[in-house]
């Protein structure tokens, strides 16, 4: 009976983390939740610029929201876990491993800024991080309760995937799909290929980016069940990643989802992530039917321009620089790239080092990955400067892109 209490508590808290990815003012109830679970006094889900040492989102529990005016403005830049946490290699921490105690307690930071709020105790997990960024989850206790144990940290591991997953509905499209009469436009000025799933696992609605890639014949293909693939074990694997998503969509089940590639040639796979949408009976205002599961779709055949004008504004870069961090991003190297426009290769370098500087990043790997996980790399210049928002709604659904596959699924 312990395991069946145990199993549905699992259910009730990864459905809340899936409220929160579509409603961030949410977490505060999976986070709260979450402390009863672990026997935390309090957690934090904070998002930190850590080169500029700022805090840019936090939603608590057990704690006054107040506080972090006082944490913004100081403490933040004296926080000694943030360049620990940045540079150890595993996803879950605790401050036990991390900081050793008798160091901890001389520090500023615990004697002005956790001591006065009592707490001692952190275990928590990274759920995001490059060289710029770093998002956790960080629950806390204090120091009369004493340390978390092991299976403390065993609970953090199984929330932890379905974190990630909503940390990037929350970061990707939420802003986009809260607003339905834009959705469908900027949806489909999107570079990656967007479907999502009904309560059946079937596709109810496809961008232009993901119509494309699925009659390409390369990867990912749609039949009359639903998502599949010209090989039959990726077929397979595919339509079970989405079921069991699909589950988890509507609260029977605890799979995030995951990535797979699929395709016949294995030089240019399509890749794809599924994830769990937790909607109730929301549509998200593009189809009639309940979003239980978003596939997202890649093509590494299908490149396209990064957007010079979006990588100027966004990382204040000269057009000259910005025209070579788009070509490096689409493959060229720095000698293809001064051949190209007609530069030397001394040129070509010069450029990069002030790009390097601007950027604060080191290596043209890191600069690139930058890059491309930024919106210039995702969306078109249409959306990314507003032509292509300005016109009428566009409210074509799945069912104008079909073929008969929803047409045979409703009758």
């Amino acid at each position: 009976m312990a395991r069946k209490k145990s199993k549905k508590t699992d259910h009730d808290l990864t459905e809340k983390i899936y409220e929160a990815a579509l409603d961030p003012h949410s977490w505060p109830d999976f986070i709260s939740e979450f402390a009863i679970r672990i026997k935390a006094e309090a957690g934090i889900l904070s998002f930190h610029n850590v080169e500029e040492m700022e805090l840019s989102f936090v939603k608590t529990h057990g704690r006054d929201d107040t506080l972090f005016d006082k944490y913004r403005k100081y403490f933040v830049k004296i926080n000694p876990y943030l360049k620990i946490v940045k540079e150890i290699p595993s996803t879950i921490f605790s401050s036990t491993e991390l900081i050793d105690e008798k160091i901890l307690i001389k520090t500023e930071y615990y004697n002005d800024w956790l001591l006065p709020q009592k707490v001692h105790y952190h275990i928590g997990a990274i759920i995001f991080r490059d060289s710029a960024r770093l998002a956790m989850l960080d629950m806390q206790r204090p120091l009369k309760a004493g340390p978390f144990e092991t299976h403390d940290l065993e609970q953090i591991k199984i929330f932890e995937p379905h974190l990630r997953r909503a940390l990037v509905i929350n970061q990707k499209f939420w802003d986009v799909l809260a607003n339905p009469a834009a959705a469908t436009t900027v949806l489909d000025n999107l570079e990656i290929g967007v479907i999502f799933l009904d309560e059946k696992a079937r596709p109810v609605y496809l961008n232009r980016k993901a119509e494309d890639l699925t009659k390409s014949g390369e990867g990912v293909v749609l039949r009359p069940d639903g998502l599949s693939a010209e090989l039959p074990e990726q077929a397979k694997s595919l339509q079970l990643l989405a079921y069991e998503s699909v589950q988890t969509g509507l609260g029977k089940g605890l799979s995030s989802g995951g990535v797979m590639r699929v395709g016949i040639l294995p030089e240019a796979p399509h890749q794809v992530l599924i994830t769990p949408f937790r909607t109730e009976k929301n549509d998200l205002g593009l189809t009639g039917f309940r979003i239980c599961a978003a596939v997202f779709i890649s093509s590494p055949s299908q490149r396209h321009a990064v957007s010079v004008e979006s990588l100027k504004n966004m990382f204040e870069l000269t057009t000259a620089e910005a025209r070579l961090v788009s070509e490096l991003a689409n493959g060229l190297t720095l000698e293809e790239i001064a051949d190209k426009f007609d530069i030397t290769k001394n040129t070509a370098r010069d450029q990069l080092k002030s790009i390097f500087s601007k950027v604060n990043t080191r290596r043209q790997t890191d600069l690139i990955n930058l890059v491309t996980t930024s919106p210039s790399a995702i969306i078109s210049e249409g959306v990314l400067f507003g032509s292509s928002l300005g016109g009428p709604l566009d409210r074509r659904k799945f069912n104008d892109r079909r073929s008969p596959l929803r047409a045979k699924a409703e009758t």
